[in-house]
């Protein structure tokens, strides 16, 4: 599957900050406001190791480091996320398990939805009950391009039937 989209990042001392998706056309102003307009190439290790696995290589971006900005919620739900393992998803409801929630599915999703750094912190990995794709702020081409690309089978808009041994149960 060819995606036509850009991959914008922003990082600090610590790590990545912010990795978004967005249209092909969009520009550093249109990312991050007139204040911050400086275009540059992605330093490593986060370029090699982006560019490798946006080729299909078995590398697991999760391990690169990152400094996201967000609530003390939102962060224990990226850390659960940076947890599952390529070419496995998760559902809404077992991340809200796994960080003690276990009635927080819908406060799972937003934090999902806020994700400010995308396959690093893979939020594509998560999916709804029944094995349902659910939705990927960067649209759900991506989140099918990404999941295919790590190995998880998706037919429409659900993991394939078959792929149980993929998913934790919770």
């Amino acid at each position: 599957m060819k995606v036509r989209a850009r991959l914008w990042a922003a990082w600090t001392d610590l790590g990545l900050a912010c990795l978004q998706w967005a249209d092909a056309e969009a520009t550093a102003s249109d990312m991050f406001g007139a204040a911050h307009p400086v275009e540059a190439e992605i330093p490593e290790p986060y370029g090699g190791v982006l560019r490798a696995y946006l080729q299909g290589e078995e590398v697991d971006p999760v391990r690169l480091p990152v400094d996201p900005a967000g609530t003390p919620f939102q962060r224990r739900v990226w850390d659960a996320l940076r947890r599952i393992p390529r070419g496995q998803v998760r559902s809404y409801a077992a991340v809200a398990n796994e960080i003690g929630s276990p009635r927080g599915m819908r406060a799972v999703g937003a934090a999902n939805g806020k994700n400010p750094i995308c396959i690093v912190v893979p939020c594509h990995r998560v999916v709804e009950a029944g094995l349902r794709l659910g939705g990927y702020t960067g649209g759900l081409h991506l989140k099918r391009f990404l999941l295919e690309l790590e190995g998880v089978k998706v037919m429409g808009d659900a993991v394939q039937p078959g792929q149980l041994e993929l998913i934790q149960a919770v």
